[in-house]
């Protein structure tokens, strides 16, 4: 190939390769330029409560054409109510708030669990199953547990005095109507706390 040919070839590539540089650093800027800051969970969240404005921060995405779906931070979701449990770092949805009493249903209670009668994994924004357990005395009958609640969500666990065999301090959010329940079961024996899954 004569050397005319092989320099202009040279010349051409060189050229399309700073084309497509200035072009992506162009786009790069331009995607930069649209992103737009939403509302994001901060730490899991139960159904049925009010959102508060300590549940939530902002991250600065680009969504495209799903925007629609979620809430931009121009918007205040602050006291409005979830449909379903949201996951730390998820966008909030417009879809999962409402702003209707009727679905304010969940309400928390601190429980003060032995540290053996809870795994030592559960984390907060798990479900878990409570059972009411009674210990054996001498000369006593043999009472076996009662199931008080399934689907009980996990709002904070304090496991500061669970060192040597100490309590636990843990909050859950339940429906209205268990609260009577879970305080009755809370009177006599002890409150085990099961994990639901796994």
């Amino acid at each position: 190939m004569p050397a005319k040919k092989t320099s202009r070839a040279r010349f051409i590539l060189a050229l399309t390769l700073c084309a497509g540089a200035l072009l992506a650093s162009f786009l790069m800027s331009r995607a930069a330029a649209s992103r737009e800051n939403y509302w994001v969970v901060l730490h899991p969240i139960s159904a049925g409560t009010a959102i508060e404005a300590r549940d939530l921060g902002y991250q600065s995405v680009v969504l495209g054409t799903s925007a629609g779906a979620y809430l931009p931070a121009t918007t205040n979701p602050i006291g409005s109510i979830t449909r379903r449990r949201l996951a730390a770092g998820e966008l909030l949805e417009g879809s999962a708030l409402t702003e209707d009493s009727v679905f304010l249903t969940h309400q928390q209670i601190s429980l003060s669990v032995r540290s053996v009668d809870i795994p030592s994994s559960i984390q907060i924004g798990e479900l878990i199953s409570l059972y009411q357990v009674h210990d054996r005395r001498s000369g006593e009958s043999e009472i076996a547990p009662d199931y008080i609640l399934g689907e009980v969500f996990v709002a904070a666990i304090d496991r500061k005095g669970s060192n040597f065999g100490g309590e636990v301090a843990l909050t859950i959010s339940v429906d209205r109507s268990d609260v009577p329940a879970v305080l009755a079961a809370t009177t006599s024996g002890r409150v085990v706390a099961v994990r639901s899954h796994g």
